[in-house]
This record gives C-alpha cells, structure tokens and sequence, in this order.
C-alpha cells in the first residue's frame, strides 16, 4: 500500500539536484568559488554575535513556537540522528531541533543558532537551494558544497505568510533514509504551519479574545468595549462605534478591569493578547 496516495510515486513533491539544470548549478558554484568557499572547511564562518541573535528571534517567536509545536512529535519517528532547522527568509538559523548529543557536535563546527545557511555562507545545501528555488527541495551526499554535510539528506521548504516568504524548514537526517518519506512529513508541516497562520488573522483573534473574556464573566458590550480597547482604539472611537457616550465607555471599562483584575492597559492587553498563545504577534499594538 502507498501510504502517501496513488500515483505519487510518479512525481516527486520535491525538486532534487537532478531536476535542476547543469547551467544553473554551474552559475552556484561559480558563485560559492568566488566567495571563498572551500569544500574541506571544518567549521562555518558565518554567525552572527548574541545580541544580533535576540534581534533575529524576538520578531520570529511566533513562528518557532508554531513550529516547534509542529515538530515536537518527530522525535518518536525520526532516526537518530535528525536535525530541524527553522531559519529566518535570510536562511540565518533561528531555531534548531534535535537530540542533545547533535546539537553539541554541530555546535562544534559553529552551527547553531545565527548561523547563515546562505549560498553566499555556506554553499549549496537544503536552505540555500529553497532559498533560490522558493521551494520544496532535496540535497543529497555530494551534492552539498560543504563535505561535513554530505553524510546528509537534507530537505527544505519555504514558509509563506501570504505571498511573502517568513522563513525556511529544513530536516536533515542520515544519507540512508528515505527522503520521500522526510519530503512527504515537511510538506505536511508547513502546510499545516501556513494554515496556522491565517487562521490566526483579524477574525479568528477576536474569536479567541471574546472566548478569553468569558472566563471573566464579561458581558457582550463589556465585550466590545475590551476589544476595542485592545485594538488601541481611544474612548472616543468606541463610543462613536458603537454609538453610545464616552463617559459610558469609561464607566464600563472600569467594570471590566475591575472584573478581569487589571489595573491599566499595558496589564489589559498582556493579560488578553501576550498571554493567549501567537496572538501577540497579529495584533498591531505597540507598548
């Protein structure tokens, strides 16, 4: 049986190195010879310091939290070792995934977190191919420019918020497993992180807010106002909204600091939109 449906073996969901056209791979590695970029290398060169990283990670929590929840049960089905990789549209790695022991000997070699996968950086490998390929790729053994990656099968896929790339999954595991089946899983993953993402837009928030507010026994113009004022809208604009006084918007969002126990509103929207999971990110609130 073909657990991934008939006729599947007839096309891959995935460009390998074969696919690609010699002229264009020729143009790569003409471009990783005029950037220094020696195949014997022991170690990467480019990483960026600790406070770049935090810069790099703070704007992406959103996006390693979505993948990480989506990743977290590929420990049970993947070989040891594996390594995930979640760059950001740069291919800088932004998170990494994968049993102790990995992690350690990469970091060894200077991969890990702020280490630029860039063809420009590191050669031809599974990011830097999605990169230029803004798909869903395959780089096998030899095929990686670097020689301490070819021992590897490494595969790659875009992230799309819309049209606009956010970032890049990679899951490496040994030479000998089945890349079909790695393929197949990746593919699943970002889709199931894209589909995250839009859901998580304007109407789905204020769905997950109206639910947060019920635990506080928030009344439906309680409601509204709450919400508004989460959306930094001013008294005035609530009450013009919904058509009542600003005094009253006043007088009711003391009830409703009162009854979700808030005292201002940087407390109100760290209780209502920092706290419920990847809401943060899609509102548009600065404090």
């Amino acid at each position: 049986m073909d657990i991934f449906g008939e006729g599947s073996d007839s096309k891959n969901v995935w460009i390998s190195f074969s696919d690609i056209e010699a002229e264009r791979i020729e143009l790569w590695n003409n471009a990783c010879t005029g950037a220094g970029i020696n195949r014997e290398i022991r170690e990467l060169v480019v990483r960026i310091d600790d406070v770049q990283r935090q810069e790099l990670i703070s704007p992406k929590k959103w996006l390693i939290a979505f993948v990480n929840e989506e990743v977290d049960s590929l420990s049970t089905i993947l070989s040891n070792p594996y390594l995930i990789i979640l760059t950001d549209q740069n291919g800088v790695a932004i998170n990494l995934t994968g049993p102790t022991e990995t992690i350690k000997k990469l970091e060894s070699v200077n991969v890990g977190v702020g280490t630029s996968f860039a063809l420009e950086h590191t050669g031809i490998n599974g990011i830097s191919l999605s990169m230029q390929l803004e798909d869903l790729v395959a780089v096998q053994g030899s095929e990686h420019s670097l020689h301490f990656f070819s021992k590897w099968s490494c595969v790659c896929s875009p992230i799309k918020q819309g049209d606009q790339i956010c970032g890049f999954l990679d899951i490496s595991v040994p030479l000998e497993e089945d890349v079909r089946f790695i393929a197949h899983i990746l593919r699943r993953i970002v889709n199931d992180i894209e589909s995250r993402m839009i859901s998580a837009g304007p109407t789905h928030k204020q769905v997950l807010v109206y639910e947060h507010f019920d635990l506080y026994s928030l009344t439906n113009r309680e409601k509204q106002i709450g919400f508004g004022w989460l959306q930094n809208q001013s008294a005035l604009q609530i009450s013009i909204a919904l058509g009542i006084s600003e005094a009253t918007v006043r007088h009711m969002l003391k009830k409703v600091y009162s009854k979700t126990k808030c005292h201002d509103r940087g407390g109100f929207i760290r209780k209502f939109l920092v706290s419920i999971p990847y809401l943060w990110y899609f509102q548009e609130i600065q404090f």
